[in-house]
């Protein structure tokens, strides 16, 4: 199975965005302000990660050149 970044993060943010949105929906609480803080939650996660994901990504393919 061979994941990129981007997929890695799309699938983490959007696991992260379900969750959030399930528990609120078996709590009952669900309200517009927090499925719009759900949804800038998801685009911020899915930038940090993609970002993270990359730099990992760039470094492990460096280490694998120097081996």
């Amino acid at each position: 199975m061979n994941l990129s970044y981007r997929e890695m993060a799309l699938l983490l943010s959007s696991t992260v965005f379900i969750t959030s949105f399930v528990v609120k929906f078996i709590i009952f609480d669900v309200k517009l302000t927090y499925m719009i803080r759900d949804i800038i939650m998801f685009f911020a996660i899915y930038m940090i990660a993609k970002s993270l994901f990359f730099m990992i990504d760039r470094i492990l393919i460096n280490f694998r050149k120097i081996m």
